[in-house]
């Protein structure tokens, strides 16, 4: 009888222990019990296939919405400080396990709100981190922060622009001077467009409404519009895709930006959010976000014939073989 209570007493200190070391996250981890509440905030609705990929990702791990998980998502938002920082304080106020951020601009934001907090961010849609400042290291991020970012696809794009328009010379490229991210990734793009026997024409434009007028009123010896990452003009990307077609000259872009732009090279935005709800899981079961690297996303060649045919262009076997996504 005795050794029989102190066999008890020893399983009662041992299950103890083990659901002392759940709770605390295995040594100071995130792991919650119930419902795991997961904030999101974006600003563009091209990331709006991320979040669904996410939420994809996190059923295909066990997580049922509406039991075990809930996602707290009032939709795209305006890209201005205020806005974003009141949204944060709105989400954090209702209690979220985890903050789920798109884009670069957001991420940089996130940092700001939760520092001197616990609480976990994992970012997605997002890049040059290191340049940005948001984490020093990607591998060892440290911090509250992680996630998937997106792949540097601005001289992978260019070699396609040349392949789908083999004669095709001068670029035109505009962009913000005041968006960090466009100035981030302008940096060798030059060089990358001369090693393609290409000319970049840049113009700074400081608002869509003068991007537009100027892709409509670009001159004869302009082959193709190349768009890169912009705070300003990426929101509102269709009005320059739809004044590229009227003015009959290609679009190429290095990121996902809409459905009418010629050819897409950037994320598989589906994917990303697959793999970004692998992290969320992880932070969930007791990892720091600092011991988890940041990720890269893979890329997805994206054409649209039905674009093509509205300029004018034949697309090239060799690029269709190689689309992931093709509109027609």
């Amino acid at each position: 009888m005795i050794a029989a209570i102190k066999l008890m007493k020893k399983i009662y200190v041992i299950s103890g222990i083990s659901l002392a070391l759940l709770l605390s996250g295995f040594g100071g981890g995130y792991a919650l019990a119930g419902v795991f509440t997961i904030g999101i905030i974006n600003t563009l609705s091209v990331n709006n296939v991320t979040v669904e990929g996410f939420k994809k990702g996190m059923a295909d791990l066990g997580y049922v919405e509406g039991k075990t998980v809930k996602y707290i998502y009032n939709g795209v938002i305006g890209i201005d400080d205020k806005i974003f920082d009141d949204e944060i304080k709105r989400l954090m106020s209702q209690d979220i396990d985890l903050l789920f951020t798109l884009g670069n601009w957001p991420v940089i934001r996130a940092k700001k709100a939760v520092q001197g907090t616990e609480m976990p961010v994992v970012a997605a849609a997002c890049g040059k981190l290191i340049e940005l400042g948001v984490v020093k290291d990607l591998k060892f991020p440290g911090g509250n922060i992680t996630g998937v970012m997106t792949a540097n696809t601005m001289f992978k794009g260019l070699e396609w622009l040349k392949t789908i328009m083999s004669n095709a010379k001068r670029v035109y490229l505009p962009y913000n001077p005041d968006d960090e991210m466009s100035v981030l990734y302008l940096s060798g793009l030059d060089e990358s467009a001369s090693q393609q026997g290409l000319k970049l024409v840049l113009e700074e434009v400081f608002s869509v409404e003068e991007a537009v007028v100027a892709i409509e009123n670009l001159p004869k010896d302009i082959d193709a519009v190349f768009r890169i990452p912009s705070q300003t003009l990426g929101p509102r990307n269709s009005e320059l895709s739809q004044a590229a077609v009227k003015r009959g000259i290609a679009m190429v872009a290095a990121m996902p930006v809409d459905d009418e732009v010629l050819l897409t090279l950037g994320a598989d935005n589906f994917a990303m959010g697959k793999q970004a709800a692998r992290l969320a899981h992880q932070i969930r079961q007791g990892i720091m976000p600092a011991d988890l690297p940041f990720e890269t996303s893979d890329m997805s060649l994206t054409v649209n014939l039905k674009t093509a045919e509205k300029i004018g262009i034949n697309v090239p076997d060799v690029v269709l073989l190689n689309a992931n996504k093709i509109i027609r």
